[in-house]
């Protein structure tokens, strides 16, 4: 995860490899510490603005986010913990599922992963939306994602019923195992923030694709293209399609009603006796 412009240095164990190891650990002194750079001194509100990068999924390297931004916004944004836990899975695969819910913007999900170790099992085709990955966890420190040791303050209800299958599946979790809580985001096509909220537990995030429609939706933020269009009110009846009225019929006899006023009822409009 670097600065937008940097794509041409690679890690390697070559001395130009070093010195890119070198030039990142600086870029991220400044890139992360340094928050004023971008106008980020605390946790991110909205009307913050992040600033574009370069970003790895497990199946393609150095993305530009500009351009994430420019071809899906408003684009939920969703932070969540590495991709081998088994929250985080759950929610990928719940967002993969109810993925065409989202109908007016865009989804990507950053996981605190690996790009090459996930490339072993997801390709290009896997899930339908962008799957950003910060092992270094640059961002995940520019935005003040606050992490917890041990289940306790990090599970929600929820977190602990799929970490309990999980575990009779056969997942061990780690010892003193640090967790990042979760952050959804949406952003603008220049990176603007619209809305942030920090999670109180792993599973404090959009329920599923359709939650993400009905946020966007609460927020005035779906495009006027997308709107559900307001449906005609009709203010007659065509008379084929009138309802048949007893003793109106053709050839019926109408004297019952006549005698009833119905259809004198509004013969003069003007008549006050």
């Amino acid at each position: 995860m670097v600065a937008d412009g940097c794509a041409g240095y690679m890690m390697n164990d070559s001395p130009g490899g070093f010195a890119a190891r070198r030039f990142l650990e600086l870029f991220r002194n400044i890139y992360v510490w340094e928050r004023g750079v971008f106008g980020l001194a605390g946790r991110v509100a909205a009307g913050d603005k992040l600033p574009f990068f370069l970003y790895d999924t497990p199946y393609s390297a150095q993305n530009r986010f500009r351009d994430l931004l420019a071809e899906n916004a408003p684009l939920v944004l969703v932070f969540m913990n590495n991709f081998g836990h088994p929250v985080t899975r759950t929610f990928a695969e719940r967002y993969a599922d109810t993925f065409d819910g989202l109908r007016s913007g865009g989804f990507a999900m950053v996981v605190r992963s690996r790009a090459d170790k996930l490339a072993r099992s997801i390709g290009p085709d896997t899930l339908p939306f962008p799957l950003l990955c910060d092992a270094d966890g640059v961002l995940y420190d520019l935005l003040k994602i606050p992490q917890r040791s041990g289940g306790l303050t990090a599970y929600s209800l929820e977190a602990w019923q799929i970490l309990r299958q999980a575990k009779r599946n056969g997942y061990k979790p780690p010892k003193d195992n640090v967790l990042d809580l979760p952050l959804t985001l949406i952003l603008d096509a220049d990176g603007t923030v619209l809305f942030s909220h920090y999670g109180a537990s792993l599973t404090d995030v959009p329920e599923d694709c359709d939650a993400m429609q009905a946020l966007l939706e609460e927020l005035d933020l779906v495009p006027e293209d997308d709107a559900e269009p307001d449906e005609d009110v009709p203010i007659y009846t065509p008379a084929d399609e009138a309802p048949r009225i007893p003793g109106l019929e053709d050839g019926q006899d109408t004297e019952e009603l006549d005698k009833t006023g119905v259809l004198r009822l509004f013969d003069d409009t003007f008549r006050d006796k």
